[in-house]
């Protein structure tokens, strides 16, 4: 199960390692917080368009089932005050968690995968994942669960990651991801690189450019992705490629 703030997160942080999954035969379910209502071009209409781009883009990625928990967009600013009625970021951590867990167990899940603890980029709905995800865990159990965040350090020897932009855009920037040391798994996706690309596509009132700028070097920023593990390996293990012997190799693009 993936836990996502907004649509299109989970095709632009996750979409390699979700196609990937269900790919091998698992179950994967995608968990919206929110339907991104407070997104570009702003409107009453667009949490609707963006529900239905989330779906279209799960389709792609081979998701068995997308679940939205209705909750609002909390746009970029931290500041309760300036936060809508009903703000994600707002939302009693125990409320949205123990509605996660029935979710959880009524799935059965095997893993949880959210952001990290600074939201990647520091988005108050992706904090705020993370500290639902969080609770969520230790009220079933779970064993396993990762967050998933960016490499800053591999970043920076190759091209600027959206998350990069996003973090520039918050009333208060924060730094992106984190270092490599910190990082327990990397995910090679550049073989269902094509899937995630439509994915990311498919989030049209979003994303004018899906490679985001990256053009000819899309494969070296976004054929990778990256995560924290706790507890005992998980499905996201098999998946991961060995970096303890040798960085990873970047193909030209």
């Amino acid at each position: 199960m993936f836990l996502h703030a907004h649509p299109d997160d989970e095709a632009i942080f996750t979409g390699g390692t979700i196609a990937l999954l269900a790919a091998r035969g698992h179950r994967v379910v995608v968990v919206y917080a929110t339907s991104g209502e407070l997104g570009f071009g702003s409107s009453a209409e667009l949490g609707v368009r963006r529900r239905a781009e989330a779906q279209q883009a799960c389709v792609l990625l081979g998701v068995d089932r997308v679940v939205f928990l209705h909750h609002c967009d909390s746009g970029l600013d931290d500041d309760p005050r300036s936060q809508p009625h009903g703000a994600f970021a707002g939302v009693a951590v125990d409320h949205a968690a123990e509605h996660l867990a029935a979710i959880l167990d009524g799935e059965r899940a095997e893993a949880l995968v959210t952001y990290d603890s600074g939201g990647i980029y520091g988005h108050p709905d992706h904090v705020h994942a993370h500290r639902v995800a969080s609770a969520a865990v230790d009220l079933v159990g779970l064993d396993t669960w990762y967050e998933v965040t960016v490499d800053r350090e591999y970043l920076h020897f190759v091209d600027t990651h959206v998350a990069a932009a996003a973090s520039e855009s918050l009333p208060r920037p924060r730094a992106v991801g984190s270092v490599s040391v910190e990082i327990d798994l990397t995910v090679d996706v550049r073989s269902v690189l094509g899937v995630k690309h439509a994915a990311i596509d498919a989030h049209s009132s979003q994303v004018a450019d899906p490679t985001f700028g990256a053009a000819g070097a899309f494969p070296d920023v976004y054929g990778y992705e990256w995560f924290l593990r706790h507890g005992v390996p998980g499905p996201l293990d098999a998946l991961a490629i060995d970096t303890t012997t040798a960085p990873v190799q970047v193909d030209s693009p």
